[in-house]
């Protein structure tokens, strides 16, 4: 759902795109099988999942929101973040989106077999319809909240948060620049112990 940002904060290459977008679909802790690589880039998108949770930028984003979307919220802010990203991408990285995208489709294609086999599904979509950097047009995270709400059999009203990101654009894209900020230097400590 936020997969821009953890392929954003991954090492550059495709073992460890393929890890940063598996966080989401592998549970529990046996890896057996798995490459190092990719094992430890699971483990990172599993740190910055906790982090996020924790963190003061994130937090205020979620408050800001209509409380009655309730848990919501925290989905709302993660979809709204990686919009934010795409949009911002020539601040925070040295290529751009569209080749950083190229690339990460291609690393993630040549690591086929490694993937859970949900996310080798998912890969011809998120390639044909270039999903990492279509997060720049707000119609697609539209489009995005009305699926992920499908998908959870619409326990949430995921849809309907979206009336939030024009209501508090500037002050939620006020709060992810906070956010990147401390998800820098969270990020960078965690890979110099574990990378």
């Amino acid at each position: 759902m936020n997969y821009l940002a953890h392929l954003y904060f991954s090492e550059p290459f495709p073992l460890a795109w393929s890890g940063s977008l598996m966080g989401d679909f592998v549970k529990g802790s046996d890896f057996t099988g798995l490459p190092d690589d990719l094992v430890r880039h699971l483990k990172l998108h599993r740190q910055i999942d906790a982090f996020t949770r924790h963190s003061k930028a994130f937090q205020t984003s979620r408050r800001r929101l209509d409380p009655g979307l309730r848990y919501a919220r925290s989905v709302l802010v993660d979809v709204f973040y990686d919009h934010f990203l795409a949009l911002r991408w020539d601040s925070y990285h040295h290529q751009p989106l569209s080749e950083f995208s190229s690339s990460v489709y291609r690393g993630l294609q040549s690591c086929h077999d490694h993937l859970v086999p949900e996310l080798q599904r998912q890969l011809p979509r998120m390639v044909e319809y270039d999903w990492l950097t279509s997060y720049r047009r707000p119609e697609i995270i539209a489009r995005v909240l009305t699926r992920l709400e499908e998908r959870i059999a619409h326990k949430f009203p995921l849809a309907a948060g979206f009336a939030e990101l024009e209501r508090l654009r500037s002050e939620l894209e006020e709060d992810f620049g906070d956010f990147m900020v401390e998800a820098d230097t969270f990020v960078a400590e965690w890979k110099r112990a574990n990378l």
